[in-house]
């Protein structure tokens, strides 16, 4: 019999209900150590995946569905996952395991329209004993796994890319708790569970795109709720599942909005030591309800079966639905590790477009300037340069010059470098001085006039429009320098960063980090007061940083950097500001570039710069790189993708 404890009334209010759990009795074909319930029936019953000295795909009685001959331990499951052959494209169920005796981890493939079982994939032997695996398909629609070594690393590998290629490459090395028995991916929340040895239960990113750091699920007493060890987790919808083998137990916890709460204990009498748990929800063919089928694996007693009803909270809708893109070039890395890459801009070549520049600032170093195949071609240490922005045909003495211009926070400046519109060099030009403390986020705007503003802000919240003219020297006749003139002062409520001018329509959009996107006229007898345009919230996730403006043939656009969850949101450019979607940068297997996360700044433009980028470019900053992992860098990536993907005008 089993028993179950700590059963709440108050699922009412938290959507997670459970109740009595009852055994369903196994055949003995199925009690073998490791046994996975699959979301694949047949006949209308639950099919198994069974390994032992051959891998086997059973029905409900025990019978051997398909069989590959290999002997294998541990195991992993998603499904569907599509799966592309030459041209022919299918949906099936992929497992990991580790083949033995080599101890090499790799793929299975289950194909239930023909019930052909196959080896898929081989992952290169890791240095270390496996502990244990895990399949992950968070933050993008590539398939990939964890391999944990009980020491305090893990290893992250792609093995299906978004086309459904199987192929094995080495996305990152992460730490990860010491002793670890057991790990598991929550797919939707984008978390990775980890269970150490004689502690608890750890949460971290699961993508490869995420930010270092845990957080606590439980912990053992008296620190937490859990009464022992554990050995083993899996997941559930909004749920995780947790074998405690020494106290005979199962922990059920409602991991709902990333909110960590043990909700049961079930007791295992029948049980030696659970060490293994599996599971799988399956429909009831009732509306909304659902029941929790789990295998718990006992090495004395063999698997025991288990169900109960499992009702999950309906999730709300996004009102924008987040598509996927793929870079198409990324710039060579940063010399060192560390948050160094921040803000790009492009320099548009007006006669040799493919011969066009982005310049990207390190916030340690100064500025460093890219071709359009990312290779770097000149850079400078010039200082902790923060935002960047360029302008075109800037009167400087006799010459007419193309500008960038950059933030730096060693002096709360304006770093100038002029550029060659023939050539395209860049050249440090002299310094600007602002009466800023802190000097943060940057944009440059000119007027039909011809006139240039420089816009720097502070962490302060106060914007600055300074007027950029160049002037005799007057120790060198012949030499001419930079002056500012601040022509107007306006301010948000706390710290800002982003920045864009839209030049034709003399507006300036401005980011208030935690807050919102605001505008207000870009003319300097336009006013102190700034509209809100996004508000941060659910769409658009604090922080709000970088943002660009392409100018389409039919409308333009506002591209702005959603930090907080790895996104950019796309916004019409004109009142009233209508979202026309939202984006994120995943990764390309083939071209070997990864996804971006973290993004600080990114540019746009709209100019035909050939090839891919006939319709223009996104140029973003990429806040972690990964497959290999090395300091941080810039990806560019064509228009025609986000257009087409968003359905854009």
């Amino acid at each position: 019999m089993i028993r179950l404890r700590n059963s709440l009334v108050a699922c009412l209010f938290t959507g997670f209900c459970l109740s009595a759990a009852a055994e369903v009795n196994l055949p003995a074909s199925l009690k073998s150590l490791a046994l996975a319930p699959l979301p694949v029936q047949h006949q209308q019953q639950l099919t198994y995946l069974a390994l032992g000295d051959v891998i086997h795909w059973r029905d409900a009685s025990g019978k051997s569905l398909a069989q590959l001959d290999q002997p294998a331990e541990l195991l992993d499951w998603r499904y569907p996952v599509e799966l592309q052959s030459g041209k022919i494209k299918t949906s099936e169920l992929v497992a990991a395991t580790v083949f033995l005796p080599e101890q090499q981890p790799g793929l299975v493939a289950l194909d239930p329209a023909t019930g052909k079982l196959r080896e898929l994939l081989r992952v290169p032997t890791p240095e270390f004993k496996i502990e244990n695996l895990c399949l992950s398909r968070a933050g993008g629609n590539h398939l990939s796994l964890y391999l944990l070594d009980e020491r305090g690393i893990a290893e992250h590998w792609l093995v299906v890319d978004v086309n459904g290629k199987a192929a094995a490459k080495l996305l990152r090395r992460l730490p990860i708790a010491p002793n670890s028995k057991s790990c598991a991916v929550d797919d939707e929340q984008d978390l990775l569970f980890i269970a150490e040895e004689g502690i608890g239960i750890w949460a971290q990113g699961a993508s490869e795109e995420s930010a270092p750091g845990r957080a606590a699920v439980d912990l053992q007493k008296p620190f937490g709720k859990l009464p022992g060890g554990v050995e083993s987790l899996a997941i559930v919808p909004q749920g995780l599942v947790a074998a405690i083998a020494e106290e005979k137990q199962l922990a059920l916890y409602s991991t709902r909005e990333s909110q960590f709460k043990q909700q049961q204990l079930i007791d295992l009498p029948n049980t030696d030591e659970p060490e293994v748990v599996k599971a799988v929800v399956v429909a009831d063919g009732v509306a909304d309800k659902n029941s929790l089928k789990l295998i718990v694996g006992d090495e004395k007693t063999g698997n025991h079966h288990l169900s109960l009803p499992w009702n999950v909270v309906p999730q709300k809708k996004p009102n924008h639905s987040m598509v996927s893109v793929t870079p198409d070039v990324q710039t060579d890395v940063m010399a060192r590790f560390g948050d160094a890459a921040d803000d790009p801009a492009i320099w548009v070549n007006k006669k040799r477009p493919q011969k066009s520049l982005v310049i990207g600032t390190n916030k340690q170093q100064g500025l460093f300037v890219y071709d359009m195949q990312g290779r770097e071609v000149q850079h400078f240490n010039t200082g902790k340069l923060n935002n960047v922005d360029v302008r075109y045909g800037v009167p400087f003495g006799k010459k007419i010059v193309d500008i960038a211009v950059a933030t730096n926070r060693d002096d709360n400046s304006l770093a100038i470098y002029t550029i060659d519109p023939k050539s395209g060099k860049l050249a440090f030009s002299g310094s600007v001085a602002t009466d800023l403390e802190e000097i943060y986020g940057f944009c440059l705007y000119q007027n039909s006039n011809g006139a240039t503003y420089a816009i720097p802000n502070a962490k302060s919240g106060e914007f600055q429009q300074i007027q950029l003219t160049a002037v005799a020297d007057q120790t060198n006749k012949n030499a001419w320098v930079w002056q500012g003139k601040k022509v107007r002062t306006f301010f948000v409520k706390s710290q800002p960063e982003g920045c864009v001018a839209d030049d034709k329509n003399q507006r300036l959009f401005v980011g208030e980090e935690d807050e919102a996107v605001w505008t207000i006229g870009a003319e300097p007898n336009a006013g102190t007061q700034v509209e809100l345009v996004l508000r941060a919230g659910d769409l658009l996730v604090a922080d709000v940083e970088g943002m660009g403006i392409y100018q389409g043939k039919n409308k333009n656009y506002l591209v702005v950097s959603s930090q907080g969850n790895n996104s950019y949101v796309i916004l019409e450019a004109t009142a009233p500001y209508k979202t026309r979607g939202v984006i994120r940068i995943d990764l390309d297997a083939e071209r070997g570039i990864d996804g971006v996360s973290e993004t600080d700044g990114l540019e746009v433009t709209h100019a035909n710069l050939g090839g891919a980028f006939n319709e223009g470019m996104l140029v973003v900053q990429d806040g972690h790189k990964v497959m290999p992992e090395a300091p941080q860098n810039f990806k560019y990536i064509s228009w025609e993708k986000i257009r087409s993907a968003l359905q854009l005008d």
